[in-house]
């Protein structure tokens, strides 16, 4: 087997650092040592779990058996190696949904997008040289993707256009208030300076930080219940805060990584996080309060409106959570891939994403859905 080129195992130590994976596959990564390219250690393409095989073809499923959060978690969409992982998805109605990920290649990266119209998934057509997404949201009626490269896409008539950004780095994450004010946040988790750019309806603007209490090289979640209440989470437990004209450092009162976060819209935030072990934090509008907990990590976090929270993370784990509680109910996936993301409407459907991130490219990809 190949190693990996130093690109590469760049952009896979930043993937792995946001996916949460363990301490000594960081370390096979980096020293350059092949890790498994699937979960059986076999080197194969093919994609072996309780959702079933892929190897190289995107197939649809339907549903399956019932869980104690909702009707049932079954897979949706799988894709082989020729597409890569899923790292989000969202979409403002039930049958318009947007997943985006991509795969590692030799010197870089390729990009996917995939939407829902309710019955079946279908492959979007990217700019050339897109690649590989880590987010999608919606800003307005606007839909935008970010990810490597500095890499941000926003859908016009149908069709996904790329702005130039002002960096090169990876952007993790992004959240709009509107059409004219859209955040967007990176770093690639491993040496670079952590990055925050801001969209004002005509191009992207690098914004400088303020001074961070920790060493942090990545900012990997944003997300806001307004204009003026914006929060950040990252690296290092960073958070910052945007009150409509600054930004100012929050204090956690940990350094444990921060992956993803979101709210039901009335000022307080759920944020997960933590690698080896998960961690559940909560703003309540003042101050942050948290747990870590003897979970696997989590990757991502969705909260309806009434406060209720879903939780993905490592081994294929799916949580719910109920409003103020530190203490998630699992739910039964279907698989031990690791899952990256999740999103849903008010009574359904849910859909979390994933694929082989804990093992080295290349990789295959997931997305599962919950009707409810």
């Amino acid at each position: 087997m190949e190693r990996t080129s130093k690109a590469m195992r760049r952009a896979l130590g930043g993937l792995i650092r946001v996916a949460a994976v363990g301490a000594a596959v960081s370390c096979l990564v980096a020293c350059g040592d092949s890790a498994p390219m699937s979960e059986s250690g076999s080197g194969s393409e093919t994609m072996t779990s309780t959702t079933g095989a892929t190897t190289g073809t995107a197939t649809e499923t339907g549903t399956g058996g019932a869980t104690e959060g909702g009707a049932g978690w079954s897979s949706s969409l799988e894709v082989g190696t020729e597409h890569g992982a899923f790292l989000s998805v969202w979409g403002p109605s039930p049958t318009e949904v947007y997943a985006v990920g991509g795969q590692l290649v030799s010197g870089g990266s390729q990009g996917m997008i995939f939407r829902w119209d309710g019955e079946a998934w279908g492959e979007e057509v990217l700019p050339a040289d897109t690649p590989s997404l880590n987010w999608v949201t919606g800003a307005g009626d606007e839909v935008w993707a970010v990810g490597y490269e500095g890499a941000a896409l926003r859908l016009e008539g149908g069709s996904w256009v790329r702005y130039p950004s002002p960096t090169e780095s990876m952007l993790w994450g992004a959240w709009g208030a509107g059409e004219g004010e859209v955040w967007a946040v990176g770093g690639d988790g491993v040496k670079d300076e952590p990055v925050l750019l801001r969209w004002g309806g005509e191009a992207w603007e690098s914004v400088v930080l303020p001074a961070l209490d920790e060493a942090s090289h990545g900012l990997f979640k944003v997300w806001g219940s307004a204009a003026d209440d914006v929060m950040i989470v990252g690296d290092r437990g960073v958070t910052l805060r945007y009150d409509g004209a600054t930004w100012s450092v929050v204090d956690t009162g940990s350094i444990v990584d921060l992956i993803s976060l979101w709210g039901p819209g009335d000022g307080t935030l759920l944020s997960v996080g933590g690698r080896a072990n998960g961690r559940l934090a909560r703003w309540d509008g003042a101050t942050w309060s948290g747990e870590t907990l003897s979970i696997p990590g989590l990757n991502g976090v969705w909260v309806d409106s009434g406060g209720t929270a879903t939780l993905v993370g490592w081994q294929g784990t799916i949580y719910s959570l109920a409003a103020g509680s530190l203490a998630p109910v699992p739910e039964e996936s279907g698989t031990s891939l690791l899952l990256h993301a999740v999103y849903g409407f008010e009574g359904g459907p849910r859909f979390a994403v994933g694929g082989t991130l804990q093992s080295a490219p290349p990789f295959v990809g997931l997305v599962l859905v919950d009707e409810g």
